[in-house]
């Protein structure tokens, strides 16, 4: 341009200007549009924190002849050495037939019994049969 000339009124881009300027506009308009998404979470379903729930909570029996260690670790009072244990002994000596065997199992007592009754199965036996140690009976 030289002095003689008068600039333009205005922006007039090129066309490969406005290829450039539509193409950044569009990226920002989907990047907040899935911002925003995931922001919300909207396509999720609405979730309980695991850490809220009561024993009482959980509706899940598991099968104590099919478990590894690392689910039978979610039954109250079974930390990950007594879960293990129950799984080395059912390695051992194989699955149990009857709940009164889970008694066998080192640091397995009534207290632990009764805290995972509700929980556990075997096979298609529920702990909610009657279990019998000596004279005791648990169960409903």
């Amino acid at each position: 341009m030289t002095i003689s000339q008068k600039p333009s009124d205005g922006f007039s881009p090129t066309k490969k200007q406005l290829v450039v300027i539509y193409f950044l506009a569009t990226t920002l308009f989907i990047g907040a549009i899935l911002k925003v998404g995931m922001d919300r979470h909207w396509w999720l379903p609405e979730t309980e924190i695991v850490g809220s729930l009561k024993p009482e909570d959980i509706k899940v029996k598991f099968d104590i002849n099919t478990s590894p260690w690392y689910e039978l670790v979610l039954l109250p009072k079974l930390g990950e050495a007594k879960a293990k244990a129950i799984v080395a002994y059912r390695e051992k000596h194989g699955n149990f037939k009857t709940l009164d065997e889970i008694y066998n199992v080192k640091g397995i007592g009534t207290s632990i019994v009764e805290a995972i009754r509700d929980f556990i199965t075997i096979g298609s036996v529920t702990t909610s049969m009657v279990l019998d140690n000596g004279n005791k009976t648990y169960g409903k």
